[in-house]
């Protein structure tokens, strides 16, 4: 074959091989278009904005949709701040604090919609720093990994001057109603379990949550404290302990809600959980109304962890001296697995049973602390490399225990490698 005939020929091959190849470039989007996270239909939203120079406590709502096969992971290690375009922008701030929800796949094979809402708190560093910039919006964005596939998720968290006139001033107030400092009145509040009863009964150590429905009038800065009182007490006259603060802007709008954090379910008993109002109080018929809407919720003394120790996963290891970019680790399969965890403890982490170890074989299903970062990983992965945002919460010169844990298709625990430390390096 002469030269021209085996340059047409090379033509002819890297077109095809052109083709091929952007064919398959055409054919990749398609599985990630099973998959939607604050598209136009599954759109995201925060009702509030943030005030400018001040710590605020947003609740953010994730929404999106995909296949899910029985059960599936959404997951995102890390979130941060951006102005502009997430995708080319310094980001101003990060969020370390990994999300993980667990989703229902749909009997009948078709797309499944969730969401779930995660407590943001922008720092007031933050928002002076955009609003300096002369930027009126902030983005909060978070990769995601939904059932393996990476999908941004971007939310706009609208910047609101503290200075400015307050939305609602328009309105009168009521006949010998108290003109408060933010200019907040409250009209109503309920409070419901996430299933909206009024009451609740659950095992011991089962994940619980309350909802507060406020409805007010004009704006201002809520401040409340979610208090709850144990078993310990609700046998005879309750004494409330403080669970977490509540600080929170209520914007333009005559309704909003507030989640409450994980209750406790420790113990077997009686609690009672109840939002204490600290500024502003209820207003009713021009007088304060005391806050004595509580909620009841009954703890059973069977646990829903299956099993406190859990078998051995042997062989996993980590192939390097030290923890960072280039470690891999390694372990062996486990039948019926539905993902892996790889988890990474900053403190060691004590066993959160009571009972005696049954056998040197078995290693604790939890610890009394959560990880402070970590993985997780498909049914079918055998090894990894950590990510970029597992790399981020990594200090350097500190030792960190990690381990392997394999669950099954509902969460449960099926074995657990023993601890094992590595330390990264000095900077």
């Amino acid at each position: 074959m002469n030269r021209p005939a085996l340059k047409r020929s090379a033509k002819i091959g890297y077109r095809l091989a052109l083709l091929c190849l952007l064919a398959l470039g055409y054919a990749l989007p398609s599985s990630a278009q099973e998959v939607e996270l604050c598209s136009s239909m599954q759109p995201c939203s925060v009702a509030r904005p943030v005030v400018i120079g001040t710590d605020t406590t947003l609740s953010v709502v994730w929404r999106g949709r995909a296949f899910f096969d029985r059960i599936g992971d959404v997951s995102s290690d890390v979130g941060y701040f951006t102005l502009g375009d997430p995708a080319s922008s310094e980001p101003l701030g990060m969020v370390r604090r990994p999300l993980m929800e667990r989703i229902s796949g749909s009997a009948d094979g078709q797309p499944t919609a969730f969401s779930f809402s995660e407590t943001l708190t922008v720092p007031a560093a933050i928002s002076t720093q955009a609003a300096a910039q002369g930027a009126r919006e902030l983005s909060y964005v978070r990769p995601f990994s939904v059932n393996g596939i990476p999908v941004t998720g971007v939310q706009t968290l609208r910047l609101a001057d503290p200075a400015a006139p307050l939305p609602n001033t328009a309105r009168s107030l009521p006949e010998n109603s108290e003109v408060t400092a933010s200019g907040l009145i409250l009209r109503r509040l309920a409070l419901r379990f996430d299933d909206g009863a009024p009451v609740a009964s659950v095992s011991r150590d089962e994940a619980l949550h309350a909802e507060a429905i406020i409805h007010y009038d004009r704006a201002g800065l809520l401040e409340a404290v979610w208090e709850v009182a144990t078993p310990a007490t609700t046998r005879g006259q309750p004494v409330f302990r403080r669970l977490d603060n509540v600080r929170e802007y209520l914007g333009a709008g005559q309704q909003s809600s507030l989640r409450s954090p994980r209750l406790p379910t420790d113990q077997p008993g009686l609690y009672l959980l109840r939002l204490h109002l600290v500024h502003p109080t209820l207003e009713q018929n021009g007088t304060r109304e005391p806050n004595d809407i509580v909620l009841r919720y009954q703890v059973s003394s069977r646990s829903t962890h299956e099993a406190q120790w859990v078998p051995h996963l042997n062989g996993a290891r980590a192939v390097a001296a030290t923890l960072g970019a280039d470690t891999e680790f390694t372990w062996p399969a486990i039948a019926t697995t539905h993902a892996y965890q790889l988890e990474f403890y900053a403190q060691p982490p004590e066993p959160d049973v009571a009972d005696e170890r049954p056998g040197p074989d078995r290693v604790p299903n939890r610890f009394t602390r959560e990880p402070t970062t970590g993985l997780v990983l498909k049914s079918n992965t055998r090894s990894t490399r950590l990510s970029s945002a597992v790399l981020h919460r990594l200090e350097p010169g500190t030792t960190y225990s990690w381990r392997v844990v394999a669950v099954d298709a509902s969460g449960r625990v099926l074995a657990a490698s023993p601890l094992q430390t590595l330390r990264t390096e000095e900077e």
